[in-house]
């Protein structure tokens, strides 16, 4: 209630707004002010009202501020912000806003023309030498989300001490603190440029290059944006490289509303519904998704007369196999590396050891992932592939973020070879589980909104760390690592990880775009497929069982 207070008081909310305030009832005020959103380490992500707690103009106003201010304090010289947007409600506005306050402040705006993909952000930041960006963007979200995500200048997500130093910034400010000048006296001062087809063209020149010249047209694709951004990437590659795409229609009408589907993310089967009918009429061989922000695919393939689902694991070892096979006809790049998230599948480090890639494994989130490439190339090391289980991959050395367009484009050409061959994706990942053993991956996310979903994700993960599960599944715990100590190289965070033996592994984290608690189980080296699921459903059902859990 002081919160709500605050703002009503507040002379720089507007009185419009303070009206649509006074009429709130108790649980929207509650719901609307029971935290400031957090402008985390990467930015924010909100439910879009009014409120303290949710995605607005003054929200974002006060984020881009403090990176003004950031940017001046600690950056010399010419200081330039690449800006994208997704096709969600009020992105386009969002990024306009940002755009005007950074012009306050004296910065240079590299504005899209249109709405683009999440990579293509990252891509632009380096290719136009920008000091920063910033995407517009709740992904996968609902559509009532909308979130501000901060890039620095190698094109990654912030991680420590940029993350730091804007978010102290961010703490100083109040409302009236935010510069702004309108957008039109902006761009008449060349403050604001507007950019687009030279970045995607960059782009696309860029990702044609990791292409190995595969392409069928007796290849069968259907593909479908989600009605988001990749209809700006996803074709056009596919077609430069020499496919022929079915595109959905009805879902490549861009709508942050997502008339056609209530959660657009290529996680979820429903995700797939239109385009799978238009694969079963047209007699597709492989369906591909991206989110509305197009850093994430998903991919289902005609297998034995049905369509199969290619989980996020699968898909990680599916590409790295088939780069590695590819390589190793056209030459092994010079000191390889790859890299995955810790709750990312234990298999493909192996696959990569035994070629001799070097591993890292990283913290969830690909802010982790492309900061650490950028490490690994800076001591000469040739990362060309990066992945996590939840449906992101990055493929060469161009995009600093997860990416669909040349994953998409790879995977397409994966499926073109193997069809050469008589088999379909199913069957090549099968010839690996029977060389290397049967890995199953499964996950457990129950949902707790508000401030008492908030208190419950606490109360289990303390649980857990005070009162371990001693054994799960027929497997004795024998030994856990709490990642909020740090490990290694890996900086302190919320995560847990549970060892059941030799054969099953537990991970725990909140979620830290969603109000979430996310369980990673990992069943390892057994000798069938049908061992593997029992084993991954057994220790799923306990552990919900012991927990109380609500999925």
């Amino acid at each position: 209630m002081e919160r709500y207070q605050a703002w009503l008081d507040d002379p720089s909310i507007s009185e419009k707004d303070k009206e649509v305030l006074k009429k709130m009832n108790e649980s929207e005020i509650q719901d609307a002010f029971f935290m400031d959103l957090e402008f985390g380490t990467a930015g924010l992500r909100g439910i879009m009202g009014l409120g303290a707690n949710r995605m607005n103009f003054y929200t974002v106003g006060k984020a881009t501020q403090a990176l003004a201010n950031y940017i001046n304090k600690t950056v010399e010289g010419e200081k330039s912000v690449a800006i994208s947007y997704d096709t969600r409600r009020f992105s386009r506005e969002f990024a306009e806003e940002a755009a005007q306050i950074l012009a306050a402040n004296g910065i240079k705006v590299y504005l899209f023309d249109d709405f683009r993909p999440t990579p293509l952000l990252s891509f632009a930041v380096r290719f136009l030498k920008a000091t920063a960006g910033i995407m517009i963007t709740a992904s996968h979200n609902p559509p009532e989300y909308n979130g501000y995500k901060v890039y620095w200048s190698n094109g990654a997500q912030i991680i420590p001490p940029h993350d730091k130093g804007i978010i102290e910034e961010y703490e100083k400010l109040s409302f009236a603190d935010v510069k702004r000048i309108s957008f039109d006296e902006a761009k008449d001062k060349g403050f604001v440029v507007m950019v687009g087809k030279e970045v995607d063209s960059a782009y696309f020149e860029k990702a044609l290059s990791y292409s190995f010249g595969i392409s069928s047209k007796d290849l069968k694709i259907v593909y479908t944006p989600l009605h988001g951004t990749g209809i700006k990437i996803v074709p056009p590659l596919l077609e430069k490289v020499g496919f022929d795409v079915y595109i959905q229609k009805e879902q490549q009408i861009p709508d942050g509303g997502f008339p056609t589907v209530s959660y657009p993310n290529p996680e979820f089967d429903e995700a797939f519904e239109l385009a799978l009918k238009d694969a079963r009429s047209i007699d597709a061989d492989i369906v591909v998704a991206s989110d509305p922000d197009a850093d994430r695919m998903g991919v289902l393939v005609k297998h034995r007369g049905d369509y199969v689902r290619i989980d996020g694991n699968q898909m990680g070892i599916l590409l790295l196999n088939f780069l590695l096979t590819m390589y190793s006809r056209k030459g092994m790049p010079k000191n390889p590396a790859v890299i995955e998230s810790i709750v990312s599948s234990k298999l493909f480090a192996k696959i990569a050891k035994a070629h001799g890639v070097e591993v890292s494994e990283v913290l969830t989130g690909f802010k982790w992932i492309c900061n650490e490439a950028d490490r690994l190339r800076a001591e000469s090391k040739t990362v060309f592939f990066a992945y996590e289980e939840s449906y992101g991959y990055n493929i060469g050395d161009f995009v600093y973020d997860k990416d669909s367009g040349t994953p998409i484009m790879v995977t397409c050409e994966m499926a073109a070879y193997y069809k050469q061959e008589g088999m379909t994706l199913v069957d090549a990942l099968e010839k690996i589980y029977k060389k290397y053993g049967y890995y199953l991956e499964g996950q457990l996310s129950p949902v707790y909104e508000g401030e008492a979903g908030v208190e419950k994700i606490r109360r289990i993960m303390k649980r857990l760390r005070e009162n371990p599960i001693e054994s799960l599944a027929g497997h004795k715990l024998t030994g856990m690592i709490d990642y909020l100590k740090g490990h290694g190289q890996i900086p302190p965070s919320d995560v847990l990880k549970m060892e059941f033996g030799d054969r099953l592994l537990v991970y725990a984290r909140p979620s830290g775009t969603e109000p979430k608690v996310k369980f990673y189980f990992m069943v390892m080296n057994m000798e069938s497929l049908e061992e593997a699921k029992s084993l991954l459903e057994k220790a799923k059902e306990e552990f919900a069982k012991t927990l109380g859990l609500e999925d």
